[in-house]
């Protein structure tokens, strides 16, 4: 960390979250992840208010005090739900006291790098409240287990194949167009390689299934093989008819695996080895 010769606000900290706590859990979400590896979370508690310092192995985050305890509301479930989603992920919170004035510094996003170091030595409350603060309002640690509702809702973009990217960032405006047309893409570019006027299931069974198949599947075991073959026709007949028909009323989660499914066809058509 660099030395701040007077004490000015530090360049090195990312500010996220705002007074409202949706806004605070949803930035919680976004670095569980998109970050690697958590090195520390802190609670910083003023009063009845609370905010976070979470340093990942890159960055150090700086949580906005969206978060309350003490009374019932949204504040005080928001806290709740905010220790047991970074619980969920094995990430070990500590709480500490702070001031109203740096309390202050933290929502006006003038910390200097000397504060950030004071907390991250200041001797953390004993006993932990932490499970406090969770039982007052859920009276278990086990909701978050099954919460997704804090993650961001977008497409791996890295994990895409180039292929389809332009499908994927449309995605939201119309998952079940982006859908329909990979598969579509995807016939095409597999009748164009094999020289086939087959279409639909057919030419996957073709080109992928059968006894002389012009396409094989890379794997080292002839049986792994075969059977990452039947997942081409196997795919497209699960999913690509009710997109056709604009059938299909599903929620955005579940439309979002089968754009990644139909993403994972791609790149092992990518890696198939067409039959000399």
């Amino acid at each position: 960390m660099l030395f701040n010769l007077f004490n000015q606000p530090s360049e090195e900290i990312q500010y996220l979250g705002t007074p409202y706590t949706q806004d605070c859990l949803d930035a919680i979400g976004i670095i569980l992840q998109t970050q690697i590896h958590i090195e520390k979370a802190l609670l910083l508690s003023c009063n009845q208010a609370h905010a976070y310092l979470i340093k990942s192995h890159r960055n150090t985050y700086i949580i906005r005090s969206g978060f309350r305890s003490g009374y019932p509301g949204e504040g005080p479930k928001g806290l709740a739900s905010s220790l047991q989603l970074l619980l969920k992920h094995n990430i070990a919170v500590d709480e500490i006291n702070i001031s109203e004035k740096l309390m202050k510094k933290i929502n006006h996003s003038s910390l200097p790098d000397t504060d950030i170091e004071i907390m991250l030595k200041t001797e953390v409350v004993r006993p932990t409240n932490i499970y406090e603060y969770i039982y007052e309002i859920y009276k278990t640690t086990e909701y978050q287990v099954t919460n997704d509702r804090y993650y961001p809702t977008e497409l791996p973009y890295h994990l895409i194949d180039s292929q389809i990217l332009d499908l994927a960032l449309k995605f939201n405006d119309d998952p079940n167009r982006s859908i329909f047309n990979a598969f579509i893409r995807l016939e095409n570019i597999v009748q164009n390689r094999i020289n086939s006027d087959k279409h639909s299931s057919a030419l996957f069974e073709y080109a992928f299934c059968s006894e002389n198949r012009p396409l094989i599947c890379k794997n080292e075991d002839k049986r792994a093989s075969q059977a990452t073959g039947r997942i081409f026709p196997n795919i497209y007949k699960a999913f690509r008819n009710e997109h056709a028909h604009n059938e299909v009323s599903k929620p955005l989660k579940t439309l979002m695996r089968e754009f990644l499914l139909i993403n994972e066809l791609y790149i092992l058509e990518s890696e198939a080895i067409q039959r000399s």
